[in-house]
């Protein structure tokens, strides 16, 4: 329940980071955890932040993100039932990384509807396959202000969060067992989102885009140590 409160203030300031905070030490406590019931607790905070900041959703790109995550979902569903999953992980943090590089040299990577899709692409294959999906779609949209990060990450995340919860179902990852141990952090996840509504405030003062950047960073260093663990 820390990891997931931790996480959950994380991710209601910025956009995303639940899974970045709790999936690694969830990982070595019990494999279980992730993805599917961490994947259960980011929906329903995604879902609390989408209604926070629904003033400031980028309503066009939410259509294009959805569909992106959908066929990112069906290959990771299909990874996930019958391939080492080691070996996209391993991948999907590289890209990551490459993508924070990238941005931190100063090449904007602009939000045109086909950088979503792709983003969408890799956020739906990642979150399926380790419920960590925010970094693709956080470095796209990295250049706007706080509140329309929150917001359309939180409002594709919403329908592309459940997107992967259904390809688990699918194949017999997410039942009774990922339903009760999501439960047991939901607390967690509620408390966080109730402190991150403060936090926010330091954030966008800050500036939004380090930020984002550190923890996608930080993200890809964590499922490089876990894979390589």
């Amino acid at each position: 329940m820390l990891l997931a409160t931790v996480g959950s203030v994380m991710q209601g300031s910025i956009g995303f980071g639940l899974a970045v905070v709790a999936a690694p030490v969830l990982l070595m406590v019990n494999p279980v955890f992730v993805p599917g019931p961490l994947l259960l607790d980011a929906t329903v905070l995604v879902a609390l932040m989408a209604v926070r900041e629904r003033r400031d959703v980028i309503v066009g790109d939410i259509g294009l993100a959805t569909i992106g995550r959908i066929l990112g979902t069906l290959p990771a569903a299909y990874a996930v039932s019958t391939l080492p999953v080691s070996v996209y992980e391993l991948l999907f943090a590289l890209l990551i990384l490459l993508g924070v590089l990238i941005s931190a040299l100063g090449w904007h990577i602009p939000a045109t509807p086909r950088n979503v899709i792709a983003a969408g692409i890799l956020s739906g294959f990642a979150s399926t396959i380790s419920s960590v999906g925010g970094p693709p779609m956080a470095l796209v949209y990295q250049h706007e202000k706080g509140p329309r990060i929150r917001g359309t990450l939180s409002a594709i995340f919403t329908i592309g969060a459940v997107v992967s919860l259904i390809g688990l179902w699918w194949i017999g990852r997410f039942g009774r067992t990922e339903l009760l141990l999501g439960l047991l952090l939901l607390p967690g996840v509620v408390v966080g989102f109730a402190v991150s509504r403060y936090t926010t405030q330091f954030i966008d003062r800050v500036h939004i885009r380090p930020a984002v950047l550190a923890v996608s960073a930080l993200a890809a260093l964590a499922i490089l140590v876990r894979v390589l663990l």
